[in-house]
């Protein structure tokens, strides 16, 4: 019984590592342009982006530590969480996505949460293209 048990929760773990990476392989990045344009105001993803957006650049933004864009002034709430150790991984650029006060409590990010799972993870997809 207790082989069974474990057999049982090796497979828990495997389903839970796979979910994120199905995800993945279900999202488009051609959709997440198209999420992008309710982010473009405030933000860019051009590496050579010279104008003072609202927003910090997303120019590969997936791999950075939070609060970590060079002459862009964060919010104190913001360098906590990247003084905390945030990463911007996919899961994690999703949930604050998802819901940005939830995620980091007394975020200057005004847009309202994105509640679409599809549109996170295209928009997500999109940011990792073009962040190559």
């Amino acid at each position: 019984m207790a082989d069974l048990a474990r057999a049982a929760a090796m497979l828990a773990v495997a389903l839970a590592c796979l979910k994120p990476a199905m995800a993945a392989a279900e999202a488009d990045a051609a959709r997440g342009e198209r999420v992008f344009q309710r982010c473009y105001a405030c933000h860019s993803v051009d590496p050579d982006e010279t104008a003072k957006l609202q927003g910090p650049s997303l120019f590969q933004v997936l791999g950075r530590p939070a609060a970590r864009v060079a002459g862009f002034e964060f919010s104190d709430a913001m360098k906590a969480k990247g003084a905390a150790g945030l990463i911007w991984t996919p899961e994690a650029l999703d949930a604050f996505i998802a819901d940005p006060e939830a995620f980091v409590p007394g975020t200057l990010m005004a847009l309202p949460p994105l509640r679409s799972e599809q549109d996170r993870a295209d928009l997500v997809a999109y940011l990792a293209r073009v962040g190559r």
